[in-house]
């Protein structure tokens, strides 16, 4: 479990770092073509390219940590809601700490607000798309259950 929750981490890492340089790229192009960087990440590394850099690597930092929190949705001793919860509580405190280290959100109430929504809207869908999944899955557990017993009253 371990090796496969490093794995889902390096894999979120990568494309959290992709996902964070197109943001910046898209918002450069939106703002006539100049780079779009959190300025206190500029004014703490003196430059673009290091603000660019360090605006990857943190960006690689936060798609790590939801996709290795997949994990919590193999522990079935917990129920989906417990799994739902707590993955949820853990991408959207890394992201608001990391947010508001880098200046991506300002630290006020409003803005914390607004995120923390936001993410709830996001997980309540991925949260019904996996109860759909687990609820397709145990229909066709059931009928291959009933069909297995169904072979057995009749044998040939």
């Amino acid at each position: 479990m371990v090796a496969t929750t490093l794995k889902r981490a390096g894999i979120g890492f990568l494309l959290g770092m992709i996902v964070g340089a197109l943001i910046v790229v898209f918002m450069g192009f939106a703002n006539g073509g100049s780079l779009v960087l959190p300025p206190k990440l500029v004014a703490a590394t003196g430059s673009d390219a290091g603000a660019l850099l360090a605006q990857m690597l943190v960006s690689g930092a936060f798609g790590a940590i939801p996709w290795a929190g997949i994990t919590f949705y193999e522990l079935d001793s917990w129920s989906l809601l417990k799994q739902a919860v707590v993955h949820y509580a853990t991408y959207t405190a890394a992201f608001l700490i990391i947010g508001i280290c880098v200046g991506w959100i300002e630290p006020t109430i409003a803005d914390i607000g607004l995120m923390a929504g936001i993410f709830a809207v996001c997980h309540a869908i991925i949260w019904l798309i996996m109860y759909a999944r687990y609820k397709k899955e145990t229909r066709e557990l059931n009928t291959l259950v009933k069909e297995a017993h169904r072979k057995e009253a009749w044998p040939a």
